[in-house]
């Protein structure tokens, strides 16, 4: 039995091992450099302030004065302010507030300036329209040449495979011309910027994110092929690992006296480093399998019936246009960005101003930070614990800061305060949930957050002490499985 199983863990190591070993060394990429995302800061900072003269207008025959509306925007768009409405999670349409007319697609000139805010200097109308590839036109004396150029649309490519609604496809894609090589996604239905990546972050990430997540284009795109060879890639690399270690154990309980190891040369080293981190590698594979979340097993139930039943019934299009007219009249300076934030069924709205500072208005523009009334409906609609609402303004076991990842504060906290076991984060500034967990979730946060970044507490997630550990933990797990291809391989040869 025991020469079946050192068999088996000789060659299956040969492929595995090396799979694992690339795992480890592109683990220690994504320390510093994850997978490109834009960051809604970032885009927010690239937006233009939203002009209210001859603003706001909606035709009756797009939106009536009855219309449920779940949510909406009001951004500007090629110098025209634009909302964006819907009555569901997707966007149900444009409308261009100068005119009140619907938007049915966004034009290649309406996305290149939008790209145009991404380069260093903004050029001229007439430098947007050669960026979009309309006809060239004299650019005028002081105008930069320096304007993105629009590489074609995509659905799909290496950089847009997550974090992408598929309301947003395709998408626009445009080569800033930066000197960073930096490249912009804008989306052709909304006309918002969705990704930006540099040539820095896409040379790592081929050898971080993409190798370490498997995240080949043309096999992450089918998206249930790619799921189950991580599954089950990282099951066999499990079994390799348990194979090895009881082995290791078998072979330390038999060793020759006075020796650590009956083994020498590199076998000597496979042997006694997989004694040390074989743990390790057995914790990596196995919370990268549950990162997957196999067959379920800790599926989250979503807090879509706690998200409605504080945003209460849906706002109406005459709710939504008497704003508008308040908007106007108010004239907010230097806002980018208006959003609704409905609650307990009343519109209240969040302006974004050119600082990224929110604030909250209510239906007539005037400033209306959450109340004690407010607070108090919140705790009880979400079954909160006698304690209430908590502030927090540095994070907890589940809702925090860590090495890539930024959590906003302060936050409320709502701790369960019935048999759910569910808990909840709350935006003190527009009272939505910023973040719910159940136990399906806090499992994931144990299983996976903690044991693959070990990531337990505070103290062991900040920098530098994190940085220490992991590269400790890497030079060894990745010693182990390069030192058990090399045998596997060696022996193969022979």
């Amino acid at each position: 039995m025991i020469r079946l199983l050192l068999l088996i863990h000789r060659y299956l190591g040969i492929g595995v091992g090396l799979l694992m070993s690339v795992w480890c060394l592109s683990g220690l990429v994504m320390m510093y450099i994850g997978y490109p995302a834009l960051d809604p800061g970032t885009r927010l900072e690239h937006l233009a302030p939203i002009g209210w003269r001859g603003c706001c207008r909606v035709s009756r025959s797009i939106l009536g004065d009855t219309d449920p509306v779940a949510n909406f925007r009001i951004e500007m768009l090629a110098g025209r302010p634009v909302l964006d409405w819907g009555t569901g999670p997707g966007s149900d349409g444009l409308i261009d507030l100068t005119t009140g007319t619907g938007i049915d697609d966004i034009s290649a000139v309406q996305a290149a300036s939008v790209a145009a805010a991404y380069v260093p200097v903004v050029g001229s109308a007439a430098l947007v329209a050669r960026a979009a590839g309309a006809a060239s036109t004299p650019d005028p004396p002081g105008a930069s040449a320096v304007v993105p150029r629009l590489m074609g649309m995509v659905d799909f490519d290496q950089w847009t495979l997550e974090g992408i609604s598929p309301d947003n496809r395709p998408l626009y894609h445009f080569d800033l011309r930066d000197g960073h090589g930096g490249q912009l996604y804008v989306s052709s239905s909304t006309g918002r910027a969705v990704q930006l990546t540099t040539r820095r972050e896409r040379f790592w990430n081929w050898l971080g994110a993409v190798p370490h997540w498997l995240y080949f284009a043309d096999l992450r795109r089918r998206a249930v092929l790619w799921s189950q060879i991580v599954i089950y890639t990282s099951l066999i690399g499990c079994f390799l690992v348990v194979t090895g270690l009881y082995i290791g154990v078998r072979q330390l309980l038999r060793r020759p006296a006075g020796r650590w190891s009956p083994y020498r040369g590199f076998n000597l080293w496979h042997h006694l480093v997989g004694l040390f981190f074989g743990l390790f590698a057995l914790t990596w594979v196995l919370s990268g399998m549950l990162s997957m979340n196999p067959w379920g097993l800790m599926e989250g139930a979503g807090a879509g019936a706690e998200r409605a039943r504080l945003r209460g019934p849906p706002i109406t299009g005459a709710q939504l246009r008497a704003a508008l007219q308040a908007l106007v009249a108010a004239a907010p300076r230097a806002v980018v960005s208006v959003e609704s934030a409905p609650l307990d069924g009343r519109l209240y709205l969040i302006a974004t101003d050119t600082l990224g500072v929110r604030k909250r208005l209510d239906a007539q523009a005037n400033a209306a930070p959450l109340g004690a009334a407010e607070r108090h409906f919140i705790a009880v609609t979400l079954h909160a614990d006698g304690r209430g609402l908590q502030v927090l303004t540095r994070g907890d076991e589940y809702y925090f800061s860590g090495p890539g990842e930024r959590a906003e504060f302060p936050v409320w906290r709502v701790l369960p305060g019935d048999v759910t076991g569910r808990r909840f984060y709350i935006d003190p500034i527009s009272g939505a949930l910023a973040e719910s967990l159940d136990v399906g979730d806090e499992h994931y946060r144990w299983w996976f957050d903690a044991l693959h970044r070990m990531d337990f507490t505070a103290a062991i997630r900040g920098r530098p002490q994190w940085d220490a550990l992991m590269w400790l933990l890497m030079a060894g797990v990745t010693t182990l499985c390069v030192t058990g291809t090399y045998l596997g391989y060696r022996r193969l040869t022979r």
